[in-house]
């Protein structure tokens, strides 16, 4: 966890969402008469958890949460929800470990909605006092890998977005009555500025290159190339999706947390979907009474949702835009199913 942007260096832009799909770009932040403070959290970091406990002591809590509470009209906080850092099923981003006993059930989120949900969950925690707005970093985790690799750490951004200030753990950075000085100096000596950025245009090839580049095939297609080496890519599965920063890979993982939805995938007992593909109506057969059901769009946005109060629960969705969906069930216990759901 030594990895993202260090002071100096300018970072990429992000359109992040909160749970009820509120946009947030990061340089047309960068344009606003305040600094913009770009912090990471997660639900089973303890270290963030604590901060915004209102009920437990001590110095490096009481002097992050002081100081994040006092300021909250001098930054501009973008909070950001991404990878959790120790999960209870052990899907951990580095070589953690797992949280054995929370006040929930944590695991590592899949798809974007179960993501969104966690974020919501944060937000509706009985006993954590969160007064900013949170945002759910993107399925890649494109956030986490190229500013923070680490679950609550803090990068202060000038207008032209470079990093002025990077605290590595929020916690620790404001025990120390120096950083908390350089926070204040870093409010007080702030210029604002326009960043005049736009995206880089590939250039279109020419009929002359394209020519080229079919006889260039045809020339290799009679090469004697075998599967096997093609066998060796080195492609990086790991490079965020948006990224124009730094490319900081995880370690210690089994798979990318890259957004999957997976059919047949069960956390609440036996499930059947039908028909899938559907067109008008389909059915969701389980035996899961009260558990509540949502049919969202890739992109988190709730369509319908139910409690299931019979085995059978058929549903009219003639009337939504064909294309894919995923249908999560949560059970009162906290477990969760998704499947992916067609509409033709």
């Amino acid at each position: 966890m030594t990895g993202g942007y260090d002071v100096n260096d300018t970072v990429s832009n992000f359109t992040l969402y909160d749970f009820d799909g509120n946009p947030v770009e990061l340089y047309e932040q960068l344009a606003g008469p305040k600094p913009v403070v770009v912090v990471s959290g997660s639900v089973s970091c303890i270290r963030f958890r604590n901060v915004f406990d209102p009920s437990l002591p001590g110095q490096e809590v009481l002097s992050a949460r002081n100081f994040i509470y006092d300021h909250i009209e001098d930054y501009n906080w973008i909070f950001v929800y991404g990878v959790e850092a120790h999960p209870t099923d052990g899907n951990c981003p580095s070589n953690c470990p797992p949280t054995v006993n929370t006040d929930t059930a944590v695991v590592q989120p899949s798809i974007y909605a179960e993501r969104r949900w966690a974020m919501h969950d944060w937000l509706e925690s009985p006993i954590h006092d969160f007064p900013l707005t949170m945002y759910a970093d993107n399925p890649d985790n494109a956030v986490y890998n190229n500013f923070f690799q680490r679950p609550f750490g803090m990068i202060a951004l000038n207008c032209d977005g470079t990093v002025g200030i990077r605290a590595d753990w929020v916690t620790s950075f404001f025990g120390d009555t120096e950083n908390v000085q350089s926070m204040l100096d870093f409010r007080q000596e702030y210029l604002t500025c326009t960043i005049d950025w736009q995206p880089e245009e590939e250039e279109e090839e020419t009929e002359d290159e394209i020519s080229d580049d079919d006889t260039s095939d045809d020339d290799t297609s009679d090469d004697d190339t075998s599967d096997d080496d093609t066998s060796d890519d080195d492609t990086d599965d790991d490079e965020p999706v948006d990224a124009g920063g730094p490319n900081h890979a995880f370690e210690g993982h089994d798979a990318n947390e890259v957004a999957s939805i997976l059919d047949g995938t069960t956390g609440i007992g036996a499930i059947v979907v039908y028909p899938n593909p559907a067109r008008s109506t389909f059915t969701v057969a389980s035996d899961a009474l009260n558990a509540l059901w949502k049919v969202t769009d890739i992109r988190g946005c709730t369509m319908a949702e139910w409690t299931q109060s019979n085995r059978l629960t058929t549903l009219e969705v003639s009337h939504l835009p064909r294309g894919q969906y995923v249908l999560i069930g949560r059970a009162a216990d906290g477990a969760i199913t998704h499947h992916r759901l067609i509409l033709q």
